[in-house]
């Protein structure tokens, strides 16, 4: 189920004894608890109860679950760290705590609502306790969303609030943040605070008050690098190191940022789509959106070779000597140099 739609039916006052949050959105997960407990406390004082699994037992949210308010019409047990349903779980239950689970599931107190926290985007569907969760609770989906959707958010909170900006504005904030849902809407509430006076928000004003990430800085690198464009790369570089931004780490995004390329192109010539990549690699969607975008200029043999380079230099930089900023260079010059 969407979060919309959820939302929906709890402004109706139409709860569900158990709701599974999957997804590591962190946005669309605070606006579901945020309406969710809204609604609760309308007519009553809030009886919520926190519970997180990596100190907590499943038996301990069970006993809680079970437990009737006398003050309240319904309890909220918030269940954080849920990890038992994911493909490599941190949590393991027992046979006799996935019994009682499943038997609670099957027979829920409907005085409570308990909420379970998945921060994965996937299940394991392979595991009966997940069967149980999929026919037996509400499923709302708080997975990192594509590109035109944050869009879309963003453009109903401007509508919302008569905020003014341009289009390229809108754009380049867009691209500040890698298109996170999250973080564009700490930063459009910024936006907000400037244009206070009816001031219209121009793309300066965001370059001015949106800071880049480092993710975005190095993918303007990467592509930098593949375009063989020497004095850019070199100009990026020097800027992020004059940000205080350590070479060892930039190297190991440059690394990740290729090794994305890789699975992207490999997993693209299986005619997969770059919705079901991002859901397989586990990865926000936007990112894959650029990783294809700077892969199809290369064949994956080049591909290869760059990330091959890559893996060397980290290892030179990790146990040489001297400076560590000049690797970079060296590492450019082999990038110009081949063919």
């Amino acid at each position: 189920m969407k979060v919309q739609e959820a939302i929906k039916q709890i402004k109706k006052g139409e709860f569900q004894p158990n709701y599974l949050l999957l997804g590591s959105e962190s946005y669309l997960q605070s606006t579901f608890m945020s309406s969710l407990t809204a609604a609760l406390s309308a007519a009553d004082e809030l009886d919520v109860m926190h519970i997180d699994l990596n100190v907590d037992t499943i038996q301990a949210v069970l006993d809680e679950a079970e437990l009737y308010s006398f003050f309240t019409e319904y309890r909220l047990i918030i269940v954080e760290n849920v990890t038992f349903l994911n493909a490599h779980p941190n949590q393991k239950l027992s046979d006799s705590e996935q019994k009682q689970l499943i038997a609670y599931l099957d027979n829920p107190n409907p005085n409570s609502i308990v909420v379970w926290r998945v921060s994965a985007d996937e299940l394991d569907k392979r595991k009966k306790i997940t069967k149980a969760f999929s026919t037996k609770s509400t499923i709302v989906d708080v997975a990192a969303i594509k590109e035109q959707d944050v869009k879309r958010y963003l453009n109903s909170y401007i509508q919302e609030n008569n905020l003014k900006i341009t289009s390229d504005a809108l754009n380049e904030l867009l691209n500040r943040v890698q298109s996170n849902l999250s973080t564009a809407m700490l930063e459009i509430v910024k936006l907000k605070s400037y244009a206070i006076s009816g001031k219209e928000v121009s793309i300066d004003v965001v370059q001015q008050l949106v800071p880049r990430v480092l993710e975005s800085d190095v993918f303007e690198l990467t592509n930098a690098l593949l375009s063989r464009k020497a004095a850019k790369a070199k100009q990026i570089y020097d800027d992020l190191i004059l940000m205080k931004h350590e070479p060892i780490a930039i190297l190991a995004l440059l690394i990740s940022q290729f090794r994305l390329m890789l699975q992207v192109k490999l997993l693209s010539s299986t005619g997969q789509l770059e919705q079901n990549i991002a859901s397989q690699l586990g990865v926000h969607p936007y990112r894959v959106k650029l990783a294809s975008q700077l892969a199809v200029k290369y064949s994956l043999k080049d591909i290869q070779r760059f990330y091959q380079q890559l893996i060397e230099t980290d290892y030179q930089m990790k146990t040489g000597i001297g400076d560590k900023e000049m690797y970079f260079y060296l590492l450019m010059t082999q990038f110009m140099q081949m063919k």
